[in-house]
């Protein structure tokens, strides 16, 4: 102990070196039995050098991705803030619910599709691209509120606003020759009575004699002469009978309308044809007027419209 305490450095290394020598040996030992560890391990088939070749679709559709760049998609809102939302009548509105319309009858989705303010109250008599169509026209039409190339008809700005019916009263007063002469009467032109023949023209008016049927009928046991002129009205082909001392309207009757595009009235004869100024080259017939609505039908495809009354 002695020793160890007066060589205490050499004692330390030379208990380092037994150490060591000791994990030598244990090393050594662990090596020589690393075969007989592992006997039994090995695979009797034979080792297979080939190379798998790799999936190549997927590497070019990867490297297509990946030359591609990102773009961001349609999303209906902002990454960033909630959807938005709408106040009306007390109530918040989620415009993108197609169950709650705040414009009706336009839906919110067509709203969105054109980028309209759906937040105004008065966005459904707005015309974004001044074609003269408000975007509540544009969407009964089918058409785009964005672009002047996209209108809908002309003829739905056309309004009834007046009813015009011309007096031209008729009476067939008699016969004096049994059929040859025919005694007419047209109250409104303040004339004397005339005598017209079949094939004559009723002086003033458009009609023409057409033909003549002798009829009587026996009413409270007296005889009454209920005889029946035909006439016809050679501009627009239109017939009229004539009874026998009974007064008749002359059906011409005139529309009056308003143009809302431009604000300019002009006035239609019934079965008389017209155009629009903003399509001169297209032609319309007035064939029926009322006090309620005009019908007007296209000269060249024969579609028929109702051209309700104007209101203020």
């Amino acid at each position: 102990m002695d020793w160890i305490k007066q060589n205490y450095d050499k004692a330390a290394l030379l208990a380092g070196a037994l150490l060591a020598l000791v994990c030598a040996g244990l090393v050594i030992s662990m090596v020589l039995a690393f075969p007989e560890t592992f006997a039994g391990r090995d695979s009797p088939k034979p080792r297979d050098n080939t190379v798998v070749p790799p999936e190549t679709e997927k590497i070019v559709a990867a490297m297509a991705v990946l030359a591609k760049p990102t773009e961001w998609g349609i999303h209906p809102g902002s990454l960033f803030v909630s959807r938005p939302y709408v106040l009306k009548e007390g109530a918040l509105v989620d415009p993108l619910e197609e169950g709650a319309a705040l414009h009706p009858p336009i839906p919110n989705s067509w709203l969105i599709k054109y980028e309209l303010d759906y937040a105004d109250s008065g966005v459904k008599n707005h015309d974004p691209d001044n074609d003269g169509f408000t975007n509540l026209d544009e969407f009964l039409a089918g058409t785009d509120p964005t672009t002047k190339d996209s209108t809908p008809p002309y003829h739905t700005k056309l309004r009834l606003e007046k009813f015009i019916a011309v007096p031209f009263r008729l009476v067939f007063t008699g016969t004096p020759d049994e059929g040859q002469t025919f005694t007419i009467n047209a109250k409104d032109l303040r004339s004397r009575t005339q005598f017209r023949q079949l094939g004559d023209m009723i002086e003033g008016s458009p009609y023409k004699i057409i033909s003549f049927e002798k009829k009587s009928e026996v009413r409270d046991e007296i005889e009454r002469n209920i005889s029946e002129l035909l006439i016809e009205n050679t501009t627009t082909g239109q017939k009229l009978v004539l009874v026998a001392n009974k007064e008749a309207n002359d059906p011409t009757s005139f529309a009056e309308f308003l143009y809302l595009l431009d604000s300019s009235r002009f006035k239609v004869k019934k079965d008389d044809t017209f155009s629009l100024p903003s399509e001169p080259d297209k032609k319309y017939k007035l064939v029926d007027i009322s006090e309620q609505e005009a019908v007007i039908e296209g000269v060249d495809g024969g579609d028929q419209f109702k051209i309700p009354k104007f209101k203020d």
